[in-house]
């Protein structure tokens, strides 16, 4: 896939995360403020309770026209209509994937330049490279690059790269300038007092 067909805010749900305990709600409102490109995360729930919030999360980007991944699965995926899944280390691996037949979208969760190159040479259409700075999401865990560190391993990566990982709309911008195509985040968004507001920051910082 060209690089650009993904949207360079890459929104990572996290129902932890809305102040309000609403994770819908605080998605329509992300949704509502510009995010077309979102990632269905929720691994650690029962796959009955992720199924049913999975398709309330799938209507909503559907109604705004979003791009929806599904984390680390497939089967998940397709049951949601997804446009395709989010791997990483502990799933199935891109190259796995791909030759069952997989033509949707695949981004991979990487650590390093090698790690998103290995993943991109097996068919990942995009990578996130994590963290950036410093995070207290347990999503991006390991050591902070930096934006020079970053900036380095985004090189050595090769295909298109999301920074993650402490991303917000004050730093955003600082990483496109060291090669990201985008941002991927969750607090700055679904952790806002007005998802809305702070998508449109994001997008603005994005100048998009």
């Amino acid at each position: 896939m060209e690089p650009s067909a993904l949207d360079p805010l890459y929104l990572i749900t996290d129902r932890n995360a809305p102040p309000s305990g609403d994770l819908p709600g605080a998605l329509e409102a992300a949704l509502t403020g510009g995010v077309r490109f979102v990632q269905f995360r929720e691994k650690d729930l029962p796959y009955e309770e992720r199924l049913r919030l999975g398709r309330e999360v799938a209507s909503r980007a559907a109604e705004h026209g979003a791009r929806l991944l599904v984390n680390g699965d497939p089967v998940l995926a397709d049951a949601l209509g997804a446009d395709g899944v989010h791997l990483g280390k502990g799933t199935v691996g891109v190259s796995a994937v791909r030759a069952g037949g997989y033509t949707g979208l695949i981004g991979y969760s990487a650590h390093s330049g090698e790690e998103a190159a290995r993943a991109s040479a097996e068919g990942a259409d995009f990578v996130t490279l994590s963290p950036v700075f410093p995070t207290k999401s347990k999503f991006s865990s390991g050591p902070v690059l930096g934006l020079d560190a970053f900036g380095r391993e985004r090189a050595i990566a090769g295909g298109p790269v999301y920074a993650l990982g402490g991303v917000g709309a004050e730093n955003a911008s600082s990483c496109l300038e060291r090669g990201a195509h985008g941002v991927a985040l969750i607090g700055a968004i679904l952790g806002a007092a007005d998802p809305a507001r702070a998508a449109r920051e994001v997008r603005a910082a994005l100048s998009i």
